[in-house]
């Protein structure tokens, strides 16, 4: 934990910055933890939790519609790959899809509190052509909402 906080005393918002969008970019890395200490570190006067959570948003707006973008260009096989992560690819795919296609875009706004959903559901709506001012609202909703719950934890 001292080394998070050193990382995030010297680097600031950079290092959320860095955190989040390599996490949605689909490495494992853990970016929640960062986001509760940020926070933590801006009830203690540091960088302004507002600032935390508009870097962290727009960290994964970048990764989501990168991923976005790559599943309306390459479809089913960018899934395929995001999947080959997982234990059983099919039923990645198919679990993802039924997902989808139950809630809809909706599903977009709590995508990033599903392991593995949340880097394989914007990947889908580009596959699935959901309109891209659409996808932009749902994903920046959800972003907002996981990095606020996140962030919150270490303020409150």
């Amino acid at each position: 934990m001292e080394h998070l906080i050193a990382l995030l005393q010297q680097y600031g918002l950079g290092f959320v910055f860095a955190n989040v969008l390599a996490l949605q970019a689909g490495l494992p890395l853990p970016a929640y933890p960062t986001l509760i200490v940020a926070g933590t570190l801006a009830a203690m006067g540091g960088s302004p939790v507002w600032q935390v959570l508009a870097v962290g948003v727009v960290a994964a707006l970048i990764a989501d519609t990168g991923w976005y973008m790559a599943g309306r260009r390459f479809g089913l096989r960018i899934l395929a790959t995001l999947c080959k992560m997982s234990l059983s690819q099919d039923s990645c795919v198919r679990q993802t899809e039924s997902i989808f296609q139950r809630f809809g875009p909706a599903s977009m706004l709590f995508a990033k509190f599903v392991p593995g959903f949340d880097t394989v559901a914007p990947a889908l709506a580009g596959l699935m052509r959901m309109d891209l001012l659409r996808f932009s609202l749902w994903t920046s909703a959800g972003a907002v909402v996981a990095v606020m719950c996140s962030a919150a934890r270490g303020h409150g």
